[in-house]
């Protein structure tokens, strides 16, 4: 079995599958809530795609499939294993939060559902997707990381570009798997809508699951050659012309749908996500925040190891010389050579008016864009 896989209940640690909301509340309180966001958001997703049809059925099953086992595999292989979530009210496993494919489920089904509204062409719809789910999972990206919802290795060249704390690799990450997804997605829903079968339904889920990833990673393969092999600046900001272009170019050759009473829910909800992020931000402070779990194995400085770009980073967390958003302050001593498990603590804002910007920004952007797609704005 690999070490630390995302499917390993791993005895010899002290996880738990359920903690008390006081308990977590009193560690990670903005976890707490953002905990019950996800999952909140996701149950409402899951109603509206009862609501609206197979269709919707097909595209919440495939985002809660597809996305859960692309975590699962990147946590999984030993060159890629560069993230460790925090430990939640609810696990699956010690490396898998039960929030996590709701996640998944949120970022992937509410703009592919709002952006199919427009009725774009498979191509451009693909593509705006792609960007209004990067716009969607950015605000997440930023608090996550700063409140300490997990931690990134430290010297992992693909994530070493960074925006107020996120790596610009996993935005380019969002943006390419879910424009994949919504691409292979139209493909799937139209073999299904031709044959209406409980075969071809599975046949659909099945083709979108095993090449959403694999189309993600060719894309990222190509556009972190402009950053000399690893995704930076270059290959995020090309990934969002490029997309954008395609959907400059397809924008004539719409059908707009009729506006669906339905879509209030998920549009009540969108807004609730962007503004209950934006809240988390304003409200909490990071250096409060403590996690205990798994994280980066620290040990020896500097030895070298090699990631999936085939690039070199540092086998092990150097206690001595890191650069991420925690400390050792809170605990007794730094973690021994070796440890899995061990505590981090939250560190002060650096610039707490410059995230504060970010986040606010992103989320009026995102209540904006999701308002014209879904709500009182958008015309039939």
């Amino acid at each position: 079995m690999l070490a630390n896989a995302p499917w390993d209940l791993a005895p010899d640690l002290p996880w738990r599958f359920l903690t008390s909301p006081a308990s977590q509340w009193a560690v990670l309180p903005s976890f707490a809530i953002g905990e019950c966001l996800f999952i909140l958001c996701a149950v409402a997703a899951l109603i509206h795609a009862r609501r609206c049809g197979r269709d919707h059925l097909m595209i919440w099953i495939g985002a809660l499939l597809t996305g859960t086992a692309n975590d699962m595999i990147f946590m999984a292989l030993p060159l890629v294993d560069n993230f460790w979530q925090a430990q939640a009210m609810v696990m699956l496993t010690p490396r898998l939060p039960l929030y996590i494919p709701c996640v998944y489920v949120c970022f992937m089904y509410f703009p592919t559902a709002a952006v199919r509204r427009l009725g774009l062409g498979p191509w451009s719809g693909a593509a705006l997707t792609g960007l209004v789910a990067c716009g969607f999972y950015a605000p997440y990206d930023i608090i996550g990381a700063k409140f300490i919802w997990w931690s990134w290795h430290d010297t992992d060249l693909p994530i070493a570009a960074r925006l107020l704390g996120a790596p610009v690799s996993s935005s380019l990450w969002v943006l390419t798997f879910v424009g994949s997804f919504a691409r292979l997605m139209h493909w799937g829903l139209a073999h299904d809508a031709s044959r209406h079968t409980r075969g071809s339904f599975m046949t659909g889920l099945a083709i979108v699951g095993g090449l959403s990833t694999t189309c993600m990673m060719v894309q990222i393969t190509v556009l972190q050659q402009l950053d000399g092999g690893a995704p930076a600046y270059w290959a995020f900001g090309s990934g969002l012309s490029i997309y954008a272009l395609i959907v400059w170019r397809g924008r004539a050759n719409n059908e707009p749908q009729p506006r669906n009473p339905h879509d209030r829910l998920l549009h009540a909800a969108v807004v609730g996500y962007f503004v209950t992020l934006t809240t988390i931000m304003a409200v909490f402070e990071p250096s409060t925040h403590v996690s205990a779990g798994l994280h980066q194995p620290p040990g020896q400085c500097y030895v070298e190891a090699k990631d999936i770009t085939g690039l070199t980073r540092h086998k092990y967390l150097c206690v001595e010389d890191y650069d991420e958003d925690y400390t050792f302050a809170c605990a007794d001593s730094p973690p021994a050579d070796g440890s899995r498990w061990y505590t981090v603590c939250g560190k002060p804002h650096s610039s707490f008016a410059r995230w504060m910007a970010g986040v606010l920004a992103l989320g009026t952007l995102g209540v904006l864009v999701f308002s014209f797609l879904l709500g009182p704005l958008r015309r039939s």
